[in-house]
């Protein structure tokens, strides 16, 4: 994910989400930065680094690939510098590769709303990037006009951010597939992505339980949770607070289960 802020605002924000391990590239000025966590479970070897990517070497239980996070360059002048040197990670690579993250590129018009259409050579870095790395956008659900801002007084959607893979990764994950989600507290829609088959059973829509508003320890929670980072939407605020009650919630369901195991 893009940071705009240095390692202590990320840590103070995203710690409380456990996970184990973490590597940051601090931004330029009040752009870029990039933040990349894992967990205790999952082997991750940082490869190659810089302001606009990371290239790791990921081993999840049997299976080992590579993976390379994008943050897309902004401007166009600079696009087609960049993905040659994207490409340049990939020139040996013959195992399975996948790139996910922001592009700040798309492949043609059809992948944009609003706003005047672009030229076909605006395309051409881009095109010419995918097809001589061999790469597929992974199949996706929801939708993949994943950014929206307004540009010259032009309201735009585009699918900036996306999920590619060559030959050996739909070989090793067949089953891989990309959803989008939706907007919230950024104009971006966050992308996950399943390296099996994506889950059949949603969760059920959260419900907040009145009765928890007595209970000093969701107080303590929220306002805690709510604190983190002061200058932060509410409604991102929000998303963090209904996050962390459903992880409380699920904690309490375990230790009562236990406990009447125990008895």
């Amino acid at each position: 994910m893009e940071t705009k802020n240095q390692d202590e605002f990320i840590s103070k924000t995203f710690d409380w989400m456990g996970y184990a391990h973490r590597f940051t590239i601090p931004p330029e000025g009040l752009s870029g930065g990039l933040a990349l966590y894992w967990k205790e479970n999952v082997e991750v070897e940082i490869l190659e680094a810089a302001p606009n990517f990371i290239d790791v070497k990921v081993k999840f239980k049997k299976d080992t690939s590579h993976i390379t996070f994008i943050y897309g360059a902004p401007q166009v002048e600079n696009r087609s510098v960049f993905w040659d040197k994207i490409s340049s990670l990939g020139a040996q690579r013959s195992s399975a590769w996948l790139l996910t993250g922001d592009f700040n590129d798309i492949l043609d018009n059809s992948e944009k709303q609003g706003g005047p259409l672009r030229w076909e050579d605006f395309f051409l870095a881009f095109r010419n990037f995918v097809s001589q790395n061999g790469l597929w956008d992974i199949n996706h659900t929801g939708n993949s006009l994943s950014w929206r801002g307004t540009r010259y007084s032009h309201f735009i959607k585009s699918r900036l951010d996306r999920a590619l893979g060559n030959c050996s990764w739909s070989e090793l994950f067949p089953m891989s597939r990309c959803e989008y989600l939706r907007f919230e507290g950024s104009d971006h829609r966050p992308l996950v992505t399943y390296f099996g088959a994506p889950p059949l059973k949603r969760s059920k829509p959260f419900r907040f339980d009145r009765r928890l508003r007595e209970k000093e320890e969701i107080r303590a929670l929220v306002k805690e949770v709510w604190e983190l980072a002061r200058q932060d939407s509410v409604l991102y605020k929000i998303s963090r607070c209904r996050q962390s009650i459903i992880k409380w919630t699920k904690e309490q369901n375990s230790n009562s289960a236990k406990a009447i195991k125990k008895a």
